[in-house]
């Protein structure tokens, strides 16, 4: 089909290369009218668009010949004012602001934030807790004032100190367990509890009791911070595993009795964990290896039960038996390793802190723009505004606005220190935030529409200069600018002259049938079930004489082939594992069960159709998407050829060398 892409490209004009001898500078690769194409702008541009560094000289070579066409393409749009339009300018503002609240975000929020919980992470803590459960009332509801007040009489002695806080605990404590816990919750790390926790415990020293009440699902905490010390992060374990059958109660006794067996043996010495584990391991990937998981970073998709067990051990130590959701394990910590970098860590900390922290430290941190740019609402236009709508008028409401005087429509809103915000332009941008639509017009909403205003001109206002004071961010405004100016160019000059000219397509598609073919195709049915013991049962009904598909349209658990009774459209024989099952049978013959997207199948092959042809009907999408892009191509390098003769191009191809040339050693760092 290769070919077919590269029908027009014959007819694209060659770039006039002079590689004879110049004075022309070796930084300079070429000249494209008014720009001069250097060096260290061809090598940055070539790394961001391809990522590595060219291979050869003619990846070096089409990729200035592309580049100067973006050039080109660019000065033509200057040339057209098209950079002048209303419509890109308002498009590139809408880009500037969504651009520059990401990068506000980043600077303000998201980096001193991972940088914090790298820091705290360094270090783990263990809790111990008094947890004052809801009260419920007469109707059995929770009663949560009463359940504050309460916690607040504990909170208000624990704080006194007139007494030891184990005896206020087990006194007070609602926790089930403290008879065996005494409320000890054990090793907790930064960014596995509740952030507000991890606020209180890590600003507190050992000893001390967390400054504030915790609410959570449960109740009301009081938190005693017992011991810090250096976080274990990085860890390599080995295993050995004894799965259960969690259908059979019988088999966790079985499994215990196993392990029991396992670790007595490896207490007395007569054989090394790597060799039990290589003999009694269940776990397919690290058995044969010793049992040996391999490095692990602690909070990375650990079982809990699992991980706690495993940071319990000293390094060569081996643990008791742990019972996870996977099975009975033995577990041995081979080796550790200190925390890594923060720049190795990076993304792991942007995902905690956007899961866990960003949304409360975005509210807290617009919240205190309103307060910096001193914003008040005007009470007097809410309550001139809500005399002129009803119960009945809600934001959706066709021009419900219309409903107000022009006077009210041009007051001010509310005001920060550098602007008024008329009402207009509130009920203007609550047409774009599909999360206040359909809601009555009342205090409240007006309230949450004004606020919402303030927090994005807020922060729009705190952006203002990162043209000039962040490069990245006036690259990345640059290159949007560029590629819309350069996407709107080739769609009024490229794209909007291709026609779908059924005739000509037709013609086209006469001259290149042998490149629109069927491979050799399988028609099959299936019946496809959760459970390996149904389709085995399936299996027998079929063998003792039960019709296929009349079984597949009553027993196919695959959504939307009941009514087909089970039949797949034709598939290219290597297209997946039925396909490929389906190929080795004879028509009518039925094969399985085979373990295919996380259940079982059983197949019939229908029927195999030879490879052929394809007609206009059946190739016609693709002839569409070909033909149109050929054409394009054919179009394009008339334009482009336009474009050279129109700004003139001079290359020097032999400057091409000194590209991506290896540093000096003495600036290699």
């Amino acid at each position: 089909m290769k070919q077919l892409y590269s029908l027009g490209a014959a007819i694209l004009i060659a770039a006039q290369f002079i590689t004879a001898c110049s004075s022309v500078p070796e930084s300079v690769l070429a000249r494209a009218g008014n720009d001069t194409l250097r060096i260290p702008e061809y090598e940055a541009m070539f790394l961001r668009t391809r990522f590595t560094p060219p291979k050869s000289q003619q990846e070096r070579e089409d990729f200035l010949e592309t580049f100067i066409n973006y050039k080109l393409k660019l000065q033509e749009a200057e040339a057209e004012g098209m950079g002048k339009s209303p419509d890109f300018i308002e498009d590139v503002r809408r880009y500037r602001d969504q651009l520059a609240m990401t990068f506000l975000f980043q600077r303000e929020l998201a980096e001193p934030g991972m940088h914090q919980l790298y820091d705290r992470r360094l270090d783990e803590v263990e809790l111990q807790q008094i947890l004052i459960k809801y009260l419920k009332d007469d109707r059995g509801e929770i009663d949560t004032l009463s359940t504050r007040a309460k916690a607040e009489e504990i909170f208000a002695k624990v704080r006194k100190g007139d007494h030891p806080f184990d005896s206020l605990l087990m006194q007070y404590s609602d926790d089930g367990s403290i008879e065996r816990t005494h409320g000890v919750l054990g090793w907790f790390i930064a960014g596995t509890t509740f952030p507000e926790l991890d606020d209180m415990i890590y600003s507190i020293k050992p000893g001390e009791i967390a400054p504030h009440l915790l609410k959570t699902s449960f109740g009301y905490h009081i938190f005693r911070l017992l011991h810090r010390k250096p976080a274990r992060q990085r860890v390599r374990a080995a295993h050995i595993l004894a799965r259960l059958d969690l259908n059979n109660p019988n088999d966790t006794a079985a499994a215990y009795a196993a392990q029991s067996l396992v670790l007595d043996s490896l207490r007395r010495g007569l054989a090394t964990f790597e060799e039990l584990a290589k003999r009694n391991s269940q776990d397919t990937l690290s058995g044969p290896r010793g049992g040996d998981l391999g490095w692990m970073n602690r909070g990375t998709n650990i079982e809990p039960h699992f991980e706690e067990a495993m940071l319990s051990l000293n390094v060569g130590e081996v643990s008791h038996i742990v019972r996870t959701a996977f099975g009975m394990h033995i577990i041995k910590l081979l080796d550790e390793e200190p925390p890594l970098p923060f720049e190795e860590q990076k993304e792991h900390l942007r995902g905690i802190y956007n899961r866990e922290r960003f949304e409360t430290d975005r509210a807290n941190y617009l919240q205190r723009l309103r307060k910096k740019y001193e914003y008040a609402l005007n009470g007097n236009v809410v309550t001139r505004i809500l005399s002129h709508v009803d119960s009945t008028v809600t934001t959706s409401t066709p021009g419900w606005e219309r409903r107000l005087p022009e006077a009210d429509l041009n007051a001010y809103l509310f005001r920060l220190s550098f602007t008024p915000v008329t009402v207009r332009d509130v009920i203007t941008y609550s047409k774009t935030q599909g999360a206040v639509q359909m809601r009555r017009i009342t205090e409240g909403l007006l309230d949450s529409l004004c606020v919402l205003v303030a927090d994005r001109l807020t922060a729009l206002h705190e952006t203002e200069g990162f043209e000039t004071s962040i490069p990245e961010f006036r690259r990345l405004l640059n290159e949007y600018e560029e590629s819309s100016l350069i996407t709107s160019l080739e769609d009024r000059e490229v794209w909007s002259k291709v026609r779908e000219d059924e005739a000509a397509m037709k013609d086209w598609f006469e001259k290149h049938r042998e490149a629109f073919r069927f491979p050799e195709r399988i028609h099959l049915a299936e019946i496809f079930t959760y459970a390996k013991p149904y389709a085995e049962g399936y299996l027998d009904s079929l063998k003792a004489g039960t019709d296929f598909e009349e079984l597949a349209s009553r027993r196919t658990q695959r959504p939307g082939y009941f009514t087909r009774k089970g039949v797949w459209d034709y598939l290219d024989v290597d297209a997946n594992k039925l396909s490929q099952a389906a190929a080795k049978l004879q028509p009518g013959e039925v094969t399985g069960p085979i373990s295919f997207e996380d259940g079982f199948s059983l197949v019939k092959l229908l029927e195999v159709q030879p490879p052929r042809l394809k007609t206009w009907d059946e190739a016609r999408s693709e002839v569409v998407a070909l033909y149109k892009e050929q054409r394009a191509e054919e179009l394009r390098a008339d334009w482009l050829r336009g474009l050279r003769e129109k700004f003139g191009v001079e290359v020097w191809t032999d400057h091409l060398e000194k590209t991506f040339a290896p540093k000096p050693k003495d600036q290699e760092n």
